[in-house]
């Protein structure tokens, strides 16, 4: 079996910190995911029939600076089983980065 290219858009919202001041606001999208820059990292989803989590290696890139409109490229099989638009999922680096919210398949 081959991995199939697989891409998303999806809002995101940035989690502060695993040190930070939970008093604080968190970091803005633009200091996490730098606009115009794609960057390496774990994206983890819910299976939509046994709702078991599995991580995937994925590209994301963050399409307007201080929006936290993110695009995943990533490489599944069975990613469709994962992210569909309305799916939520995780963005991951050593510790959740972000929640978000499937809003679009990219075809392209």
């Amino acid at each position: 079996m081959r991995p199939k290219p697989y891409k998303f858009q999806a809002f995101v919202t940035i989690s502060a910190g695993q040190n930070s001041d939970p008093a604080c606001s968190p970091l803005p999208a633009a200091a996490t995911l730098p606009p115009g820059q794609l960057k390496r990292m774990a994206v983890r989803g819910e299976h939509h029939l046994t709702h078991g989590s599995h991580f995937f290696s994925a590209l994301v890139a963050n399409s307007v600076d201080n929006h936290a409109i993110v695009t995943v490229m990533l490489a599944a099989e069975d990613a469709a089983e994962y992210f569909s638009a309305g799916d939520h999922f995780a963005l991951w680096l050593g510790h959740d980065i972000a929640d978000g919210i499937v809003t679009r398949r990219v075809f392209a």
